[in-house]
């Protein structure tokens, strides 16, 4: 639903600045939030929301003010995400809580002051406490124990000074291929934030009974609540062994297992459990003891050859999901669930985010604990994590008193609060290249070609349906279709998307042109980048550890190859060549690092520097098997199409992409210094240019790619007021290509046919 901006421009909003207001300190500059979406709710709920500021503007993020509808002042979280080359803020995320009478409010105000504000410290209702082994985190509402020595990720909760959680706290349990349990023993406890509203803490640690298998937890506690956030990330480290350079389901590097569930036990047994199944249709259920188990999408396609196993069977059992409470059964297509938990001591309640989206999944209530299924036993099959994969679960938690509505608390979380900058205010800040204000956006031949997709605002999301692109390693990707085209099989075609051209960072600029229903799009295929399509292993050859995998095969179903690329199945018995992994050309950052950007999660910064170190470690000779006599660079960074070629082309553009996107990360040097050289690798101001005979469209039409990253080069290094040599070198070349391009191109669309 589209929300009215406020009447009055409050970005030079004069009643904050005039003699007498209540606010003293001088006003730069005001940035609208408006809410563009979620649930209407009364229920305290955190907001974050990440603005892009112009250079200069402010240093340092305790200069920030927030303010809502009725003029109060927020307690409020400011972090720089990046800086400009002057040391000012260039995108800063801002973090407050929403609830009671600001649940209704329609926008808030980012005021910006050219004094630095009080410390957050004297206003924080979150304190912590260390020592070696213990962490504790006291909200105000509740008090956590983090006990590194204990094995679980919450040893205690403790409301009103008595604790509400059993022996075995807040924890996390591995059930093996043979069912055999294993508990999580946690090697290292960090904290990564903490402020007045939140506090981070992050756990490390594994199942010490497999090497394959390792977890990564971030625990959230907010402010003056009983609220968690949970973000838990499953991970196997194994490589794969691809023989072939096929990536099938069934590899020997895979881990399989049967269940992987987070329980919250209780200190003693309760009264009832409870539960909304479909958050917007269906009531409240109460019982002793209920289940909720999501075991397909619920879709109309559900069976949908998607789902292959290894054995290439699809092992979903029924359409949607099924509820039992106290013994009785009821179904449904798509479950939105909060379960909850009563007893005298304490009400506790758990929701998790996409939960049908991400089958199976099950959560469940008994008389002494919750358990939420992450990877659940009830599912007909062994749960198959590929060597270098992982998958990262989002768990709410609340933690009141007995007295609490529990499901009320957590009714927002299938439906969280939205907030977003205007297009103006995002192009103002001169950040972000391609955004362009609500009036001032120009209008290109390319257009007319997106006027379908405008039209149809939901189009990529209805394609998911098609192949039931749902599922905990499907849901994000988006369907391939346009590969139908010469497909010879059965349809559909599966085919993944796998960011390809870095769908990620198009439908993020969008997304800043005012495109709201974006979001919907780029958060999930944002996530499932991460996760699935970045082979996260260091355990493999160094062209493919760390590596993005290529989208599936053109014209040619995924088979048992999921989302990488070389299946099998696909593999004639005289094509001994086919197969391959991880390379340059399909190496794709710059999403993720705006991702990062827009919304501060850590795993986007993580996999962009992975993606960078990658194109390091491909490229240095040192790490073969030849590299003590042979220690020069590979090639395999600046190679495109043949391993012969190394003029401009998307190969050596990715990586260039990559490095200076860890460089704007990190501001390490040494990503520009390596990205420097591949550019004078793949181009000269001096170059033959009808030599490298680009007109060849099949083979050199990418050469256009690494223009547009040289520009991209060129660009940075003009904002970061280094002029030099290498800046100079690249200018020349860029010019040189460019005369060449006026005599013997034209435009696309000049051409359309």
């Amino acid at each position: 639903m589209s929300l009215q901006a406020p009447t009055r421009d409050c970005r030079t909003d004069s009643r904050l600045t005039r003699p007498g207001a209540r606010h003293k300190r001088p006003l730069l500059r005001t940035v609208v939030i408006r809410r563009t979406g979620g649930k209407r709710s009364s229920s305290i709920q955190p907001v974050a929301v990440s603005i892009p500021l112009a250079k200069g503007l402010i240093a340092d993020p305790s200069q920030v003010t927030v303010e809502g509808d009725w003029r109060a002042v927020a307690t409020h979280q400011a972090t720089a995400l990046s800086r400009w080359n002057d040391g000012s803020i260039r995108w800063l995320l801002v973090e407050w809580l929403v609830g009671g009478p600001t649940a209704d409010s329609k926008c808030w105000r980012i005021l910006l002051r050219s004094e630095r504000g009080s410390d957050p410290a004297s206003h924080r209702a979150l304190t912590l406490r260390r020592d070696t082994i213990q962490t504790e985190i006291d909200t105000g509402a509740a008090s956590f124990v983090i006990d590194s020595a204990s094995g679980a990720l919450i040893r205690s909760v403790s409301i009103d000074g008595g604790n509400v959680v059993g022996a075995g706290g807040v924890q996390i349990v591995l059930r093996d291929h043979r069912d055999r349990p294993h508990q999580a023993v946690v090697d290292d406890v960090s904290v990564e934030a903490c402020g007045p509203v939140r506090t981070t803490v992050r756990l490390r640690g594994r199942f010490p009974t497999t090497r394959k298998c390792r977890f990564n937890t971030r625990l959230s506690f907010y402010a003056g609540t009983g609220l968690v956030r949970a973000d838990v990330t499953i991970h196997n480290p194994e490589r794969a062994r691809h023989r072939g350079g096929l990536w099938d389901l069934g590899d020997p590097g895979s881990f399989l297992f049967r269940d992987l569930s987070l329980y919250v036990w209780a200190s003693r047994r309760g009264r009832e459990a409870a539960c909304i199944v479909e958050c917007d249709r269906s009531s409240r259920q109460v019982a002793k003891r209920l289940k909720v188990y999501q075991d397909s999408s619920g879709g109309r396609n559900w069976r949908c050859r998607n789902h292959v196993n290894r054995e290439g069977r699809v092992p979903c059992r029924f359409r949607g999901y099924e509820v039992v409470t106290d013994g009785q059964k009821k179904g449904g297509s798509r479950a939105t669930p909060i379960v909850a938990w009563h007893g005298e001591t304490a009400a506790i309640a758990a929701g998790v985010p996409e939960f049908w989206q991400n089958f199976p999944k099950a959560m469940e209530a008994t008389e002494r604990l919750l358990r939420i299924g992450l990877f659940p036993a009830e599912f007909d099959d062994l749960h198959e994590l590929q060597g270098g994969e992982q998958k990262t679960h989002t768990i709410w938690l609340f933690f009141g008193p007995p007295t609490s509505d529990a499901l009320a608390a957590l009714d927002w979380v299938h439906d969280p609060i939205q907030l977003a900058a205007s297009p103006s205010d995002v192009a103002a800040s001169r950040a972000v290249p391609y955004v362009w204000g609500e009036t001032t956006r120009p209008v290109t031949p390319l257009d007319r070609y997106l006027a379908e997709l405008e039209r149809k605002r939901n189009v990529l999301l209805d394609r998911r349906e098609i192949i039931d692109e749902y599922g905990w390693r499907n849901y994000g990707d988006v369907y391939a279709d346009h590969e139908a085209e010469h497909y010879p099989g059965q349809p559909p075609v599966i085919s993944h998307y796998n960011n390809q051209y870095d769908l990620v960072y198009g439908a993020l600029l969008q997304y800043l042109n005012g495109g709201k229903e974006w979001r919907a799009v780029l958060e999930p295929l944002a996530r499932h980048v991460i996760d699935i399509d970045i082979y996260h292993t260091r355990r493999d050859r160094p062209a493919y550890s760390g590596g993005l995998f290529w989208f599936t095969d053109h014209y040619k179903d995924a088979q048992t190859s999921t989302h990488r690329t070389y299946s099998r199945a696909n593999c004639g018995g005289s094509n001994g060549s086919y197969g391959g992994g991880p390379s340059s050309n399909h190496c794709f950052t710059t999403g993720l690092l705006h991702y990062y950007y827009l919304t501060g999660d850590p795993t986007a910064r993580d996999a962009v520097l992975e993606l960078a170190d990658w194109v390091l470690n491909m490229d240095n000779g040192r790490l073969t098997a030849l590299g003590l006599i042979d220690g020069d660079p590979t090639g395999l960074a600046s190679y495109t199409g043949t391993t012969d070629y190394h003029g401009p082309g998307r190969g050596g553009g990715n990586s260039v992409t990559a490095l200076l996107d860890a460089w704007q990360l990190t501001g390490s040097r040494h990503y520009l210094a390596y990205a420097e050289q591949l550019i004078r690798r793949c181009i000269h101001p001096l170059d033959d240019v009808p030599a490298r005979k680009l007109l060849n469209v099949e083979k050199r039409w990418s050469y256009t790619v690494f223009l547009v990253v040289l520009s991209r080069y060129l660009r940075l290094k003009h904002e970061s007021g280094e002029l030099d040599e290498a800046y100079a070198y690249a200018q020349a070349s860029l010019l040189t290509y460019a005369r060449w391009m006026l005599e013997n191109e034209r435009p696309y669309f000049d051409c359309p046919e």
